[in-house]
């Protein structure tokens, strides 16, 4: 009886913890970065023609985030200076302030790769809502997609209330597709059917884009150069499953040594 009552307990505690580690964290969002991280982003594909075409003769101008002044060939980079995980931001619609997630960051914007950044050109700010729900309804992000979220990126996503043409793919590593039709946007732009796909690091910073055009034309291409986090999601998925292990283990070395003899 005394063995039964051991391995019940046993079991319930073993439960607990492998809940404890795999959904844990995913209880609050947060943000990923730290003070201090640098990002390098390359770009080896940009149709500066076509995408003229597709969006406009403004379409890299200043104020357009991860487009601005985008040529085949260059780098940006981001190092992140200040994190505010309770930024208040006065909302005059609802007569209050509203909770954000935001990050500051000294920002160089896309220079040739055989030049050596410099100073910086200036310092910027991303906020994201501290709740997802608080986005407006049918929400298309600047570019497309954003170059940093908060974590964990899938659970944050569902939560926000996207465009049609959004989906997430959270199979193996955070990614955000998104299908525009033609005319589909303010301006009636784009000119024609594209479709984005972006996917992002642990960290919750961008880690590669494309931008197609109908015939799967890669019309855009940018890649984080600096990113050496492998596998991350394999890692999270097989972390309870090794706690679960190395305690069964420890079940049946204090049950045959201790209760047995």
């Amino acid at each position: 009886m005394k063995v039964k009552l051991f391995l019940l307990v046993a079991t319930v505690f073993m439960v607990s913890i492998i809940l404890t580690a795999s959904n844990g964290v995913a209880a609050n969002y947060d943000v990923g970065v730290e003070e201090g991280d640098q990002f390098i982003w390359k770009c080896s594909i940009c149709d500066k023609e076509k995408m003229e075409d597709l969006f406009g003769k403004n379409w890299d101008s200043n104020g357009t985030g991860l487009f601005e002044e985008l040529e085949r060939g260059t780098r940006m980079k981001f190092i992140i200076k200040e994190i505010d995980k309770d930024t208040k931001i006065y909302n005059p619609k609802l007569q209050e302030n509203e909770d954000f997630f935001s990050i500051t960051f000294k920002k160089w914007i896309w220079t040739d790769e055989d030049k050596s950044f410099g100073d910086d050109d200036y310092i910027d700010q991303i906020t994201h809502y501290t709740d997802p729900k608080d986005f407006s309804d049918d929400l298309i992000f600047q570019n497309f997609a954003p170059i940093w979220l908060p974590i964990p990126i899938d659970d944050y996503l569902k939560e926000v209330d996207l465009y049609e043409g959004y989906s997430i793919d959270a199979r193996s590593i955070s990614a955000l597709n998104c299908e525009i039709e033609k005319y589909d946007l303010e301006d009636d732009y784009p000119t024609e059917f594209i479709k984005i796909q972006a996917m992002y690091n642990d960290e919750g910073i961008l880690r590669s884009y494309k931008l197609y055009i109908e015939d799967n034309q890669i019309i855009v291409e940018i890649f984080l150069e600096n990113d050496f986090v492998l596998f991350p999601k394999i890692i999270e998925i097989f972390i309870p499953v090794i706690i679960g292990i190395f305690y069964i283990g420890l079940l049946y070395f204090i049950y045959k040594k201790i209760l047995i003899g």
